[in-house]
């Protein structure tokens, strides 16, 4: 295996498969990339932990064919600290590999090809093109409220919804639930529903990240698109070169229509960033477990407190424009800065009904495209 390769190609490759490549592994082969030439002009690198899964291909000038795996945060430290310019990749006997770039010269062990396991295809199946900027407004908008033990399987990931008219992503970790909608342009045929476990939403909001940045390095007219397709219990996703492969959770995901209450007896709007502001300083003396804060609405005024004997406590007034029955309500403050640190709209409605039923937040306008639900607390 020979082949030569621009340094800031080689690195984007590794910049997008290294980090799932699992070090942790009782499998020491997932610890590595694979690198494998495709024709004479395209060098494919690929990492796997078994659940995701992501290839990239780049471009180079390739002599002499062939695959090796190489430990894959060696190899990208290495890259990243080369100097500028082309580099030299070759592959001698016992599967050593050097790395050349003017004065600068490696090498380091490698493994056959041929052990790395094989990553899952998406075969003849169909990828719908979906906008990457609505994408990664679904991402950000209930990433936040995705559970992070991985013991409950039904929580700890995204269900990724398609109707054939809306695209939509809800996660809860049974405290709060977020859900985020987005038209789907052009009346697309595409209907699906997956459930994508954690990491690989995380790993998805990456893909996001470097497609738009792509385009906006190749100062490209069109917007940006991610390819979504589904086969064998895998979600697929591509664009730009790089494919990432998730196994979809074999789970249920919580009816979450149930969850979000229908009706609300009162419903205040505020200014999103001075409600941010409020629950930040006040939040500063709430209980470091608990986190609470009481937030108490009545005529003209919303009032946010937090009591704490250990450190102190602390109240701030917000001028809002209701009139109706005032009520006191307790939640974790973090909850609510989740939600409104996710939206980027000027005012926010929240709606209340009693101090034991869930809080309800939504953008401001007549659009609604996101809801989230927070669950109360006794303080």
């Amino acid at each position: 295996m020979e082949l030569t390769i621009q340094k800031r190609d080689f690195l984007r490759g590794l910049a997008r498969t290294h980090g799932v490549a699992d070090r942790k592994s009782s499998m020491p082969i997932l610890s590595n990339v694979l690198l494998s030439t495709e024709g004479d002009d395209t060098l494919r690198l690929a990492a796997t932990d078994l659940y995701l899964g992501v290839t990239a291909t780049v471009p180079a000038r390739v002599k002499g064919g062939g695959t090796i795996a190489v430990s894959a945060r060696t190899l990208f430290d290495i890259v990243k600290n080369l100097p500028e310019g082309e580099v030299t990749w070759t592959v001698g006997a016992n599967h050593a590999a050097e790395i050349k770039c003017g004065k600068v010269k490696y090498r380091i062990p490698g493994m056959p090809g041929d052990d790395f396991p094989p990553l899952p295809t998406p075969g003849s199946t169909e990828f719908v093109e979906l906008d990457a900027e609505s994408i990664g407004d679904l991402v950000g908008k209930t990433q936040y409220s995705m559970s992070t033990d991985d013991t409950r399987p039904h929580l700890s990931g995204a269900l990724f919804e398609g109707d054939g008219k809306v695209m939509r992503m809800v996660t809860t970790d049974g405290h709060r639930l977020s859900k985020a909608e987005r038209k789907l342009d052009g009346g697309s045929m595409l209907s699906f529903s997956m459930l994508v476990p954690n990491k690989g939403v995380g790993e998805l909001k990456r893909l996001v990240e470097d497609v738009r940045a792509d385009a906006k390095k190749a100062d490209d007219e069109e917007p940006p698109r991610i390819g979504v397709a589904t086969s064998s219990g895998n979600a697929f996703f591509r664009g730009r070169g790089v494919l990432l492969s998730v196994k979809l959770a074999d789970e249920q995901f919580p009816p979450y229509s149930k969850v979000i209450p229908q009706q609300q007896s009162r419903r205040v709007v505020v200014p999103r960033q001075p409600l941010l502001d409020s629950l930040r300083r006040i939040s500063l003396v709430s209980n470091d477990k608990s986190g609470g804060v009481r937030l108490a609405v009545e005529e003209g005024v919303l009032r946010i407190v937090s009591e704490n004997p250990d450190v102190g406590e602390g109240s701030e007034e917000l001028d809002i424009d209701f009139a109706g029955e005032p009520v006191t309500i307790g939640f974790n403050a973090r909850y609510l800065l989740d939600v409104l640190g996710a939206l980027s709209d000027d005012q926010v409605a929240l709606e209340l009904s009693g101090e034991l039923d869930p809080g309800v937040i939504k953008p401001g306008g007549d659009v609604a495209d996101f809801v989230g639900v927070v669950m109360p607390m006794r303080i």
